[in-house]
């Protein structure tokens, strides 16, 4: 293969790549956003009226369904800058007689940008997680049953650990 046809070739795998990336970045934009939508519906209704405040117990189901979908999309969204960081990028630079330093994701890694969007989300999912089910314990312990909210706080405290370890890179 010519050398114009390989750089032509790493270019449209590059582009697909970074395509991919911003999908996935506009992606957890709205995640996010459903998150906030979902969590501000289901405390609004819990809050309407006494009867209601049980639906706080789906709360933590929906704050650990979204989080696994951002945190899932960072992951495969790492695995694409790292395909680019490490395969594509330097044999793009090889054949264009560059630096692979200029390239753009070797050149983004560089930079110690923290991911702090990441821990927000985990810290998020921990915050209201605890905050709902402690909620509801000191306050409809005896209506919605111990062994309900202790089957719901040990599979979602469950639930929050294993995502945690899963995801949470350091």
């Amino acid at each position: 293969m010519s050398k114009k046809k390989t750089i032509a070739h790493f270019e449209a795998l590059r582009q697909d790549m970074r395509d991919e990336i911003k999908s996935r970045i506009r992606q957890r934009d709205k995640y996010s956003i459903q998150l906030t939508i979902s969590l501000g519906a289901l405390v609004a209704v819990s809050f309407s009226s006494t009867e209601f405040r049980l639906v706080l117990l789906a709360v933590p189901l929906v704050s650990i369904y979204f989080t696994i979908l951002i945190l899932y999309s960072y992951k495969i969204h790492s695995v694409i800058a790292k395909y680019l960081r490490e395969e594509i990028e330097p044999e793009l630079a090889q054949l264009c007689e560059t630096p692979p330093e200029k390239e753009w994701e070797t050149y983004y890694k560089n930079q110690n940008v923290p991911g702090i969007r990441r821990d927000f989300f985990i810290s998020a999912m921990w915050f209201v997680c605890i905050l709902s089910l402690l909620y509801l314990w000191f306050t409809k312990g005896e209506q919605a049953g111990c062994t309900v909210l202790s089957v719901a706080t040990a599979s979602y405290g469950l639930a929050i650990f294993v995502i945690t370890l899963l995801f949470y890179k350091r």
